[in-house]
């Protein structure tokens, strides 16, 4: 049996989500310490991209079984224990750091912990929208997440590189550990509905029956395997700019951390904008074509990043500014699609087995980038990379059946789903 959305689980999903956003700050923090150290240290392209490979493979790899077993388990149980888990982790490295043992590899290997971690986290994390949110509140309070996420990582960079100059990594990493206390509060409080019940006579749960079933939701659906395909595309064509920015500003136009900072706040500052918006509209009629819409506007800006002359932040903060306020109109029309047609009781291992195949060509995006941006220069990797995005995107929309997953939004699921 299913438990629908009210006002008072909406209101318990508030609570939790406050809590989230505090512990995103801490990462947001951390992240970007760990990022601009490794820059600082290896100042090589290829280090920072199998760095970013590594915290981001698992997750691609790990993601369809994490869904299949976040929609069996106990989900407010299974958030608090990764989210102990990382800051285990994050603790480990303080360790590393105090005691200056600490060296590029270690940091990949804790990063690739991490990231098993967050595979589990994030389809949890996800599966409760739908559970707890009412129907009719999905495209704001998506929205909403945007706009709030982006002020986290506005401020995070901005209060790193600050740090930066006053304290050391360690003492900075504690923060990350700090904010994952806060957050755990509002999960020790509230009630998680649960989505399904043993029937008397029920097979036991299959692993290989949940994943299947997953699978066959997507096959049944028009368009959506060809969205699919398409999002792993152009993600793979986008991972040379945030794999690869530090270098690009360190090396390429002899930036400083606060450099980074500043591009990086102009990104979250246009996600921000981009969340604000998709916060207090209903949403588009047609949603993907105002997807296919930004994504054109997010290649140009890509390309505007690459022409950056030497020096000129500005010019680089108002490309980076332009694909972060793309990405939540794109992001928040794709998932209220989905969030609309997927039952709540396979949502988890529905949406996680999206989110890897549209993800699988990441980690080779990053763990390409370096090389190939030692081989023809970070700036002709990222104009390269923007022109085949528009490229495929136009192919992809006239010759699949992309457009067409619209249909599905306006069909409610079948009850036997």
């Amino acid at each position: 049996m299913e438990t629908l959305a009210d006002h008072a689980t909406f209101r318990s999903y508030l609570f939790f989500w406050s809590g989230q956003l505090t512990s995103l700050l801490g990462s947001s923090i951390a992240q970007f310490v760990i990022v601009w150290w490794i820059t600082l240290e290896t100042e090589s392209a290829i280090y920072l991209s199998v760095a970013t490979f590594a915290g981001f493979a698992p997750i691609v790899i790990l993601s369809p079984l994490a869904g299949v077993y976040v929609d069996r388990w106990n989900r407010k149980a299974l958030i608090g224990v990764v989210d102990l888990l990382q800051a285990l982790a994050t603790v480990s490295l303080i360790v590393m750091f105090w005691f200056n043992i600490v060296s590029v590899w270690h940091v990949m290997a804790i990063s690739i912990v991490r990231g098993v971690f967050q595979a589990f986290h994030f389809p949890a994390v996800s599966a409760l929208v739908p559970l707890m949110v009412p129907s009719d509140k999905l495209s704001r309070i998506n929205g909403l997440n945007y706009l709030f996420s982006g002020v986290v990582n506005f401020v995070g960079p901005l209060a790193a590189a600050l740090l930066l100059e006053i304290w050391r990594i360690h003492q900075i990493l504690w923060i990350d550990v700090a904010t994952f206390i806060i957050a755990v509060v509002p999960l020790l409080v509230i009630a998680i509905p649960s989505v399904t019940k043993k029937l008397e006579g029920q097979d036991k749960p299959s692993f290989r029956r949940d994943f299947i079933e997953g699978l066959a939701f997507i096959k049944s659906k028009e368009g959506l395997l060809a969205m699919i395909v398409s999002a792993t595309v152009l993600n793979f064509l986008m991972m040379p700019l945030p794999t690869l920015i530090p270098y690009y500003i360190r090396v390429d136009h002899l930036g400083e951390a606060t450099d980074l900072a500043f591009v990086g706040a102009s990104f979250q500052g246009g996600m921000l904008a981009g969340g604000l918006l998709m916060s207090v509209i209903k949403g588009f009629k047609k949603k993907m074509v105002v997807a296919a819409v930004f994504l054109y506007i997010g290649s140009l800006a890509y390309g505007m990043v690459a022409l950056t002359p030497k020096g000129m932040f500005w010019f680089m903060a108002v490309g980076v500014l332009v694909i972060g306020f793309s990405l939540p109109v794109i992001n928040v029309s794709i998932q209220t699609i989905m969030q609309t047609v997927v039952p709540v009781n396979i949502y988890g291992r529905v949406n996680s087995v999206i989110s890897s195949l549209a993800n699988v060509a990441s980690p080779l995006g990053m763990i390409l980038s370096g090389p190939l941006a030692e081989i023809v220069g970070t700036a002709n990797l990222y104009q390269s990379c923007s022109i085949l995005e528009a490229l495929s995107l136009t192919l992809l929309w006239l010759f699949t059946d992309m457009r067409q997953v619209e249909k599905m939004a306006e069909q409610p699921p079948s009850p036997n789903n």
